[in-house]
């Protein structure tokens, strides 16, 4: 099973690399052409009862990379490493970004889709450190132990697409006055990161970010989520502290997760700043039977209030949430079958309520080597009536005013290689 722990972005270095000064050149290329359907919105001014919609069809570059990392040998069991990885754009999509977010460049992935039509898009997780039979050290943009957990249990290929774990999982994500922002954990970051060795199984890491992490100062100026890019719309962190612990052996996969953010935001139209936003993350995953991949995973949210009332209920101190993954995929022969459901619920302590979602997924992939495949997909993403999740692709065109309380709909086919 994949193990994408901070730090772990050393998982895909192997021991033999280690012996080796050279530089490996890696990557993905995975596109997909797929129609969208976005209904039950309600149009700008129109009566309480009129609502509108639309269709499109885009080709999404999905988690297509490159990257490039090394490591050299220095000497009594001491390595030196490196990554440096980013996005490809391989459909010329323009780049959706938050001009009072600078695009999601501060700290949280950049831009969905490119940037001016460039090839290359997002910093992906890039980090300079050092390994050792006590464990690996790094520095740079690198995903939090939240992040890392929480991908590993991910049923899809490379952890992409319109079912994306990470879309909703550890997230809430509210209109006005709460900012119009997503509130999310399972992010990368600038960071410093620590992973122990494995020992009897058990593996680990923890990171922190410090108040530079949104690349200006100790506060977090308000704006509104303009895009349908997830990362452009989340609230860059003043600072986290992330870690992880869990365990592997005989087929099984147990992780456990924490993370607070600190925020500092505070909201348009409101005295006072919000809280500390943070998960907590229990899973499990089993692959002890060749070809099978099943993952269960339980996220509970919370978001400090700090007195801010407009949007809680009379003494509440904090709003919080729940969240629980489940996903199965199973290879047989050339074939593979996957199917994953998303399930979060409403915001306790809100005055808004009717802020949950729920989603599912089936893709069906077929191997025509090693290492491509194509697939299909089929997805749906149903909002509560004062919900905005998105799939998080470009889905702006659909003739509709926004996603709050909107039934998603996505299907298609791609087209899957690595290198």
């Amino acid at each position: 099973m994949q193990k994408k722990i901070v730090a772990l972005a050393v998982a895909g270095l192997s021991t033999a690399a280690f012996a080796q000064t050279n530089v490996t050149i890696y990557g993905v290329a995975d596109v997909s052409g797929q129609g969208f359907n976005q209904s039950n919105v309600k149009a700008a001014g129109a009566a309480a009862n009129g609502y509108n919609g639309g269709n499109t069809f885009n080709l999404l570059s999905n988690s297509s990379l490159i990257g490039f990392k090394g490591t050299e040998d220095l000497g009594n069991g001491l390595q030196a490493l490196f990554q440096a990885e980013t996005t490809l754009n391989l459909t010329g999509q323009q780049g959706v970004a938050n001009a009072a977010d600078g695009g999601g460049a501060k700290g949280l992935g950049g831009a969905a889709y490119g940037t001016g039509y460039s090839a290359f898009g997002a910093l992906r997780d890039t980090f300079v450190g050092v390994n050792s039979k006590y464990g690996t050290a790094m520095a740079g943009y690198i995903s939090t132990p939240v992040r890392a957990s929480l991908t590993s249990f991910d049923v899809m290929p490379g952890a992409t697409g319109s079912s994306q774990i990470d879309k909703q999982m550890s997230a809430m994500r509210f209109g006005a006055p709460l900012g119009n922002a997503q509130y999310a954990t399972a992010i990368r970051a600038t960071a410093i990161a620590y992973a122990m060795p494995t020992l009897y199984g058990f593996n680990g890491s923890i990171a922190y970010t410090g108040s530079n992490n949104n690349g200006t100062t100790n506060s977090t100026a308000p704006y509104a989520c303009t895009g349908d890019e997830i990362s452009g719309c989340s609230v860059a962190p003043q600072s986290a502290l992330s870690m992880n612990l869990g365990w592997t052996g005989y087929g099984v996969n147990v992780q456990g997760a924490f993370q607070q953010n600190n925020n500092n935001l505070k909201p348009v139209g409101t005295a006072g700043n919000y809280g500390d936003y943070t998960t907590y993350l229990v899973g499990a995953g089993y692959t002890g039977i060749a070809g099978l991949k099943l993952s269960a995973v339980y996220l509970r949210n919370t978001l400090g209030t700090n007195g801010v009332t407009a949007v809680t209920t009379s003494g509440a101190g904090k709003l919080s949430n729940n969240q629980l993954y489940t996903g199965v995929s199973y290879r047989m022969g050339n074939w593979e079958p996957r199917v994953s459901a998303t399930w979060s619920s409403d915001v306790d302590g809100s005055n808004v309520q009717q802020l949950g979602s729920r989603q599912w997924t089936a893709n069906l992939g077929y191997y025509l080597s090693k290492r491509t495949q194509v697939y299909g997909l089929v997805s749906n993403l149903n909002n509560s009536a004062n919900q905005t999740y998105t799939f998080g692709q470009q889905t702006s065109n659909l003739g509709a005013t926004g996603t709050q309380g909107s039934n998603l709909f996505t299907y298609g086919a791609g087209l899957r290689t690595t290198f």
